[in-house]
């Protein structure tokens, strides 16, 4: 393997990264939650292209093939420089992290209790427990 070969693999997996953060910003990001509810409601209430545009900002895999066709353009225009390669590094370690924070501030797994749903008891009388 060459090393524009190694170079090619590296620009396409941080892309890949790059595109997931461009797609969790314009979908569930809250800094973007104003932009989002006021195409909503213009969606809403106008519909056409709004509604279009208002789906493209809550489904997050409508907007991943819109942003990843923007990665490809901005490649294709940018070609392989360095300030493209340090764009996407950036963005898929700002990805990297929020998926760690949420993997760090979720509550921890609930334990599972084993119970009995029926119980003999001493006068051989069977009760049922789940109730």
């Amino acid at each position: 393997m060459s090393t524009a070969d190694i170079y090619l693999i590296v620009t396409g997996v941080l892309s890949i990264g790059a595109a997931a953060r461009l797609t969790r910003l314009a979908v569930d990001d809250t800094i973007t939650a104003p932009i989002r509810d006021a195409i909503t409601t213009r969606g809403d209430t106008r519909g056409g292209t709004w509604a279009w545009a208002s789906k493209l900002v809550t489904c997050t895999w409508c907007a991943s093939i819109w942003v990843t066709a923007g990665l490809g353009a901005l490649h294709w225009l940018a070609g392989d420089t360095r300030l493209y390669l340090y764009a996407v590094a950036a963005l898929t370690a700002s990805w990297l992290v929020s998926i760690a924070a949420q993997w760090l501030d979720a509550p921890p797994p609930v334990r599972q209790h084993e119970v009995a749903p029926l119980q003999v008891t001493h006068q051989h009388v069977i009760t049922d427990r789940r109730r």
